[in-house]
């Protein structure tokens, strides 16, 4: 009976051993778990906090390569708000009765002939009080549109009295010989212009506002335009107009 006994009790203890170890492994195996999702959460938020930080610098660097402007201006001896709003360059009364959308690349010789036949009139009626324009650089055609947008950009951002003036040369310079400057030549060029401003000549030798003309473009495109000039009054995309047909139109609208 001695020996049954002990072998009972061997059996005993082996199968404690036993359980005692498998309850060891599962609890190992359950610390395991536990420091494996410590260490994927840990990892997550790492991830997540690189991701945020990378979406903040981005917004923040998109933001820093849109210009800004809110200022006011002297057209036709009436002084106007001038601000940078999304994709245009606005001037006139926030309340203006007629609103003008400009969509225009400076590299497009029809706008090139457009501007040159439309710009007095423009500010004539601007200098009037009743027309807003939206300016709305883009390209459609080569690359001197976007780096003639980006020199205009700079401009508007840091030396906004000058901006008409600048706009219209922009187009006047633009032939097969400037077709292919780079942003050292308009650098030159806006300082033979009368650009002054430090800020504004870094900002277009460095091509600081190109990304600006890029989603320009693309919103245009959204928004359904094909080509350059594109005029839209009050919603409507116009025919071009120009001359006294320009100022009567705008005057119907305005009720004047």
């Amino acid at each position: 009976m001695a020996s049954v006994k002990a072998k009972s009790q061997s059996g005993g203890s082996k199968k404690s051993a036993r359980e005692l170890a498998k309850a060891q492994a599962a609890a190992a195996q359950k610390r395991g778990r536990l420091t494996q999702i410590i260490v994927i959460a840990a990892v997550a938020l790492v991830v997540i906090g690189i991701i945020g930080s990378a979406v903040i610098i981005s917004v923040v660097t998109q933001n820093d390569r849109r210009p800004s402007a809110n200022t006011t201006i002297t057209v036709a001896g009436r002084e106007l708000p001038l601000i940078v709003d999304g994709t245009a360059i606005r001037i006139g009364p926030a309340d203006a009765k007629v609103t003008i959308d400009m969509y225009y690349d400076y590299s497009c010789p029809h706008c090139k002939e457009y501007d040159a036949a439309t710009a007095k009139t423009y500010e004539q009626l601007l200098g009037e009080g009743n027309l807003a324009i939206n300016f709305r650089p883009i390209q459609f055609q080569s690359q001197y549109g976007q780096t003639a947008g980006n020199a205009s950009a700079a401009v508007v951002a840091y030396q906004p009295a000058d901006w008409l003036a600048f706009h219209s040369a922009l187009f006047v310079n633009h032939t097969e010989q400037t077709d292919i400057w780079q942003n050292a030549d308009f650098k030159a060029f806006a300082e033979q212009n009368g650009v002054t401003n430090p800020e504004a000549l870094k900002a277009i030798e460095d091509g600081k506002y190109s990304s600006w003309i890029t989603g320009n473009t693309g919103e245009a495109v959204k928004a359904g335009v094909q080509g350059t000039p594109t005029v839209i009054i009050n919603g409507e995309k116009s025919e071009l107009l120009v001359g006294q047909q320009l100022i009567d139109k705008v005057h119907q609208l305005a009720g004047a």
